[in-house]
């Protein structure tokens, strides 16, 4: 009896100390404001929500504007480079049999090319045939530039220089097809290859100065 009555004094003992350890934290507590932290801490979250709700609003309004702004855009290169294809079509028939061009969304420049049901990125392609297609673009342009009253000329500074016989033959033709209806203009150290382009040569002479003493 007397060890189980020690024992049970042992135990009071240690729950007084625990109570009195627990009623120094709950007077800790109590002077750090949890209940007002608490609240802080509802407020804070409710406003973060708000903000989460702006930004899912704002991002859904620019996935909109993103949709819209494409949208225009394809309908912009559509009507942009649809008379531009109505001009190159006929002048890629010159050169090559059933191919077409397809440009950049961005750049608006050559992409790839279709041929033989095989598309073609342009990089890839020859030195020579990307030069015939540069030409035959810019031919295109100047075309479309004049029909809507705004001739152009089209200068062409040492191009095809990578472009085999029956190719600059063929873009030779091209050439004197355009030129019947707008000035071309082609600079060239190949002479003898660009002598069958005929046209007017233009030659440097000596200046003199004029004769004053009339």
């Amino acid at each position: 009896a007397r060890s189980v009555e020690e024992a049970a004094a042992k135990e009071a003992d240690r729950l007084r100390q625990a109570i009195a350890e627990l009623n120094g934290r709950i007077r800790a507590s109590a002077d750090d404001a949890v209940e007002e932290a608490w609240r802080e801490a509802q407020e804070a979250h409710a406003a973060a929500a708000r903000r989460a709700e702006d930004f899912a609003q704002e991002v859904r309004a620019l996935q909109r504007l993103e949709t819209a702004l494409a949208t225009a855009r394809a309908d912009a290169r559509e009507l942009y480079l649809k008379p531009v294809m109505a001009e190159l079509k006929p002048l890629l028939g010159l050169l090559f049999d059933d191919v077409s061009i397809a440009f950049d969304d961005k750049t608006l420049l050559p992409q790839s090319i279709r041929r033989n049901g095989q598309d073609e990125d342009v990089e890839r392609l020859s030195g020579g045939m990307r030069e015939q297609l540069s030409v035959l673009t810019r031919l295109a342009f100047a075309r479309l530039l004049a029909r809507d009253g705004r001739p152009a000329p089209v200068i062409l500074d040492d191009a095809l220089v990578y472009s085999d016989d029956d190719r600059i033959e063929r873009m030779f033709d091209a050439l004197h097809r355009q030129a019947r209806d707008q000035q071309i203009i082609v600079f060239s150290c190949r002479q003898r290859a660009f002598a069958r382009l005929g046209g007017n040569t233009l030659r440097m002479t000596d200046w003199r100065p004029p004769d004053t003493s009339a």
